[in-house]
């Protein structure tokens, strides 16, 4: 709460016959923030300007469709990292907002994973 950094969030794709809104408004509420110190401090060698985060969320219209969610960071004109994972079952007949802690995981080790770089002196931009 107290970093003055920001993150420029886009979403993309979709979910069953749901309007893109519906989507996006799904993606804001599952969307979390770094917050352990490792985490901060990675994100702190980036944040300057703002990195941007590309959220897709793809489940295709049908019962029993497998969909997909993946977010991708970049930051200074570079990729710097990514995530993707399957849609829990439970989103094989649920509204978008059925994935909020989908993405809450996925966000969780996108964080975790970039802090992990910086571990041993490493740099957060490959």
């Amino acid at each position: 709460m107290t970093v003055r950094q920001g993150i420029r969030l886009h979403v993309d794709g979709m979910y069953g016959g749901y309007p893109h809104s519906v989507l996006r408004d799904a993606v804001l509420q599952g969307v979390a923030c770094p917050s352990s110190e490792g985490e901060l401090h990675a994100f702190s060698q980036i944040a300057t300007p703002s990195p941007h985060l590309r959220i897709a969320v793809m489940r295709p219209m049908g019962q029993g469709q497998q969909g997909s969610i993946s977010a991708r960071l970049f930051a200074q004109g570079h990729f710097v990292i990514g995530e993707r994972m399957s849609l829990s079952p439970l989103a094989h007949s649920q509204s978008p907002f059925s994935v909020t802690s989908d993405i809450s995981l996925m966000m969780a080790r996108l964080w975790s994973d970039l802090a992990a770089r910086t571990v041993h002196g490493g740099s957060v931009i490959p």
